[in-house]
This record gives structure tokens, sequence and C-alpha cells, in this order.
């Protein structure tokens, strides 16, 4: 080898070791960078005529592990679910409160049943029917709040779709705008690695919001869908739409707008913000309201159907806004927890007496005073078996009694369940993130030995230059 092309190689490893030295220095400046995956410099060697001239760095490449990536991903998705679902269950049972709590369902119709337990033992005093008849409209009262704060909650639910929806269309928008700086610089043989960092950073955004899947495709692209198929980007964006409602009622089940891409309903699994909001608007709160509608009607009937002075078709104690229910149309029971009432005959404030709790809701004049019968009928009421659909996570048989403590219950359990979940969901979507960082982060242990080597390189290299030079110098001085 000549002198000239040993200064060759050497100049070459030194501009090497120095374009190391800098990527080296980038990755321990970027290790707290949120986002930020490690990079190497390959290098080749450079030969010409068959000898070799020295290394040439090749394009700066990003160590990314797609594997890691997609199971944090995952990760993520499932706990933004279940964290979803605590945040809009915890609003709503804050508002139900505890079975034990006085203003609890539960408890206000046991306060209902013991004033008409009083009232039989006294049903000629006006102050224990006054007290039961106010008793009766706290439970309807208990009944509507409970109404109005499930509409409260659906609506919330129906909120956060569309901020995610919103959040999904900026951020695809972001992604687009990121492949074509992408694709531009890979065109010009520049590294790719700052963009597929973005890319990375916008894809793990989506997965909070929707489960999502990432094909590679030609040149360095990508095609991403949701988990089920539904296309997001494919070389351009495929956004999401959706139509949020200004106001939603606790039983309402029309008009309530779907997500969808490219005019078709979005394909996806139960994961995600957008698809547990959907499961809690159009699922689990549309159920609890069926349950307190299925309860409510069970009041009104029974009582209807245990007071003497009720003909058909009359109204009882508790009414539908001032009408009869009729016990054998389905279609009647949706919404009756907010439409619940005590009957105004009941009232004085609207015209009513409290006397007719004793003699019945229909009745035209007072029977006598130490006559307790309707009143026993109406206790007697409250402790008989009536059916419910199982469907809804309740028994298929109960008294108001243990359906008032059920549907506490089982609305209470729900989130108990998530609360649960999302503690379990939380630490694993840790533990993907943990292994995510540690398969592409940067290591600063790893990269000083990586640059003692470099160093070390750089001094042999110099030598080699040193000596060259003064072999150089040597041979000039023969001269």
């Amino acid at each position: 080898m000549s002198i000239q092309g040993a200064m060759l190689i050497a100049a070459s490893s030194l501009d090497m070791s120095q374009q190391q030295s800098d990527l080296i220095a980038n990755n321990v400046a970027n290790a707290s960078t949120p986002g930020y995956v490690e990079r190497e410099l390959p290098q080749s060697e450079l030969v010409a005529g068959g000898v070799g001239m020295g290394v040439v760095a090749g394009i700066v490449q990003r160590l990314g592990d797609a594997v890691a990536a997609d199971a944090a991903n995952q990760a993520t998705g499932a706990q933004a679910y279940s964290q979803q679902m605590v945040n809009v269950l915890g609003s709503y049972v804050q508002n139900v409160g505890q079975p034990a709590d006085s203003s609890s369902l539960p408890s206000v119709l046991s306060a209902f049943q013991q004033a008409l337990t009083t009232l039989s033992s006294t049903p000629d005093s006006t102050t224990a029917q006054a007290q039961t008849v106010a008793a009766a409209q706290n439970v309807t009262s208990t009944f509507q709040s409970l109404d109005t704060a499930i509409a409260g909650a659906r609506e919330q639910a129906d909120q956060g779709i569309a901020s995610d929806v919103t959040s999904v269309n900026e951020t695809l928008d972001q992604f687009a705008q990121n492949e074509a700086q992408l694709q531009q610089a890979a065109a010009r043989g520049d590294s790719t690695a700052p963009f597929e960092d973005t890319r990375a950073n916008l894809l793990a955004n989506l997965s909070q919001n929707l489960p999502i899947k990432v094909f590679q495709s030609d040149n360095n692209a990508v095609i991403v869908t949701t988990d089920q198929g539904t296309t997001l980007w494919d070389g351009s964006e495929h956004k999401l739409a959706f139509d949020a409602s200004p106001s939603i009622g606790a039983s309402q089940t029309a008009g309530l707008s779907p997500v969808t891409v490219d005019g078709a309903p979005i394909q996806m699994s139960q994961t995600g913000s957008i698809a547990a909001d959907l499961q809690l608007r159009d699922g689990t709160l549309a159920g609890f309201a069926n349950q307190l509608d299925q309860m409510a009607g069970n009041l009104i009937t029974a009582f209807q159907q245990s007071d003497p002075s009720v003909a058909a078709g009359q109204t009882g104690v508790f009414t539908v806004a001032g009408a009869a229910l009729d016990p054998t149309d389905p279609s009647a029971i949706p919404g009756l927890a907010g439409k619940i009432q005590v009957n105004a005959s009941l009232d004085p404030t609207q015209g009513g007496q409290y006397w007719r709790i004793r003699d019945g809701a229909q009745a035209t004049a007072q029977g006598p005073s130490g006559n307790n019968s309707t009143v026993l009928g109406f206790v007697n009421a409250l402790q008989q078996p009536q059916s419910y659909d199982t469907t809804t996570g309740l028994p298929g048989s109960m008294t108001l009694s243990n359906a008032a403590s059920q549907i506490a219950g089982v609305q209470q359990v729900a989130l108990s369940t998530w609360t649960d979940n999302n503690t379990t969901r939380t630490q694993q979507m840790q533990a993907a993130q943990s292994t995510l960082s540690n398969a592409t982060g940067v290591n600063v242990d790893d990269e000083m030995q990586r640059l003692l080597l470099v160093q070390h390189t750089y001094e042999a290299s110099a030598q080699v230059l040193q000596a060259a030079a003064k072999m150089l110098d040597a041979l000039n001085a023969l001269n």
C-alpha cells in the first residue's frame, strides 16, 4: 500500500470517527427526549479498482422495534379504554351514592315503606299522611335525579367521542405532513430517522383513541388501519366523521350518531377511548337507564293495581307525568324514571288532599279515619316480587326493595370492576412502554462505551496519519 493510500484511509477513518462522535453526542443529548429512538451510523469499505481506500458513512439509521412499539400501542389503547370507563362511571356513581346513603334509591324507598308502615298504625294522622306523601315525592325525585345523571353521563360520553374524533383527524393531518416530509428526505438520500420518530409518536397518539394496526409498504411508507380493517391512512387520509348530540335523554336510542369513515361505521374492537365512550353511551349507561325505567314502571304498576279506588286506565299514587301506565305495553317503559311523579290528587299544593294516601288516589271522599286497608295494600305491594328483564344484569324476579338494592349494587360494581381493570391495565401499559424504551431508547452507559471505542479508533487513525506524514517528510528530505 502506498503512503498516500494509507493517508487517505486514515483520513477517511478520522472523518468517520468524527461523524460517529457527533451521532453519539446527539443520542446522549436526546436520551430524555420523549419518543427519541437511538440512532446508529452504518459504515462500509470504500473500494477503488479492487483496492481498499478507506471507509464511507451510510445514512443514519433509527434502531426501532416494531414489535415492541405495537405491543406498547395495544397496551396504551386498552388502558385508555378502561380509564375512560372509570372517568365517566365515576362521575355518574357520585350521583348514585352508596346504597347506605340517605339520598340513595334503596334508602329513600325504605323511608317511604317505613312511612307507609307508620301510617298504617295511625291512618287518621294528617301528619303521618303528609310525611308519607313527602316520602313518595322523595322517591320520585330520586328517580328523576338519577335519570338526569344518566343523561348527563351519556352526553359526557358523546362529547368525549366528538373531542376524540377531532383529535384523531388532527393527528391524521399531522401524519400526512410528516409522511410527505419523510418521503422527500428519502428521495434526497437524507436520514428519515427524525420523521420515523414523529411517525411513531403520532401512531402512539392514535392508539389512545383507536386500536390500530400498521403495515409496512413500499419505499418506507406505511398503511394504518383499525384492528378490524377500517383504513385510516394508505397514502391519503381517511378521516373520522361524527355528529355530537346537543342533548341526550337517559333512555334515548334514536338519533345518536355513529363514528364513520368514508361513510361506513368504523370497525374496531373494544380498545381506545372512542370505543369506551361508545360503549358507555349506547351500552352501559343505556342499560342503567333501562334498569331504573323497569323499576319505576313496576312501582307505578304496583300502586295502580293495589289501589281499590283505581279503575282500569286511571292513575294511582304514582303516575307517568300525570298519566296512567299500561303495564302490558313494553314501549311505555323507556323514560319512566324521568317521568314518574306523585299523583297531584295527593298533593295539596296541586289541589289534592293528603288523605288520599290513606283512602286511594281516586277516592272522591274521605273514608273512615281508622281504615288502614288501602295503606296495608300499599305496604304489601312493595313486598311482592315483580318481573325484570335479565338482559340488563338484574335477577328476573324481585321485590321493589330488592330491585333498588340490586340496581345500586350493579352500578357500583360496574365502577369497581373497571377501577380494578384500569389498575391492571395501567401496570401492563407501563411495562410495555418500559420494554419499548429499553429496546429502543438511549442507554447513556452504552453510548459512553461506544464513544471510547470511537476515540481509540480516532487516535489510531491519527497516529497512522502522523506516521505517514513523517515518512513523506523523510522522503522529501532525501530529495
